[in-house]
């Protein structure tokens, strides 16, 4: 099987990107290596989702760290226009270079251009700010900790680097694949290897790049699903990626939301 946490990756044009259908094709190859019949897992494989993470320079491998291109500036204080008001306890989390994102990775909606700035409180609030900046945007430094002088924004900020990936729905169960249900029932030895195949999806898709923000894919809750009540991530942001500590905030709405830019209207969740 592919060792995707060095093969999946290349540089291009100076950003960092992953092959995605190398972790599909290992996905393929550990289903033959089980002996379970390509239908079914292809039927697995249509259920992954891509991504883009955004990860420390650090984190990248070795050999992808020569001209890699940051992609986002996280922490620091934002970069807004003057007329742009938010509550100076709202800290700025993250800013994305729209254009630095790879191309045709994801399959939602991103701007091609111009800046996404994300300012949140990611600890026990559930309250943010999604602007998108057009490229050419005047903007000045926003220093909230002017008066709020213990605000995370106290941190420097520093650069991430994207990286293009692959995410699998969360709890992911046999009962979840019609044609997993089907080529298992009765069985209790295909029952197994099936399981086998979940966990091993897992296992491939697991690089470690993929601890720190996400764009798009399946989101990484833990507790309750966003995509139970019908929405899809648009951004996910691990405190400890910024901030330090175990929260994760989750930015999600409805395909048509995030395609139209109507980021006043997603919803921001923090699971601790």
């Amino acid at each position: 099987m592919p060792d995707i946490s060095t093969a999946a990756a290349s540089v291009r044009h100076g950003m960092v990107t992953a092959m995605t259908p190398i972790a599909h094709e290992a996905v393929r190859g550990a289903g033959r290596s089980f002996g379970i019949p390509d239908p079914v897992t292809e039927a697995f494989v249509r259920l992954l989702r891509p991504c883009v993470y955004l990860c420390p320079y650090e984190e990248l491998p070795e050999e992808l760290r020569e001209d890699a291109r940051p992609a986002a500036r996280a922490g620091g204080p934002a970069r807004l226009p003057e007329d742009v008001t938010v509550p100076a306890y709202v800290p700025h989390v993250v800013t994305v270079d729209c254009a630095a994102v790879p191309t045709g990775v994801l399959d939602i909606e991103f701007p091609a251009d111009g800046h996404v700035a994300i300012l949140a409180e990611v600890t026990d609030q559930d309250e943010g700010f999604v602007i998108h900046l057009p490229a050419g945007t005047e903007t000045v430094e926003r220093h909230p900790r002017e008066t709020e002088p213990n605000t995370p924004n106290a941190h420097e900020s520093f650069p991430l680097y994207a990286v293009a990936g692959t995410t699998m729905p969360g709890a992911l169960r046999r009962s979840h694949v019609v044609e997993a249900v089907d080529y298992a029932e009765g069985d209790a030895e295909r029952a197994r290897l099936v399981d086998n195949l979940i966990e091993e999806i897992g296992a491939i898709l697991a690089v470690r790049w993929g601890y720190g923000i996400q764009l798009g894919g399946f989101a990484p809750a833990w507790h309750d699903p966003l995509e139970d009540r019908g929405n899809i991530l648009f951004v996910s942001i691990p405190e400890s990626a910024v901030f330090g500590g175990e929260c994760i905030t989750l930015v999600s709405g409805s395909r048509e939301q995030i395609a139209e830019r109507r980021y006043s209207e997603l919803e921001f969740d923090v699971e601790s």
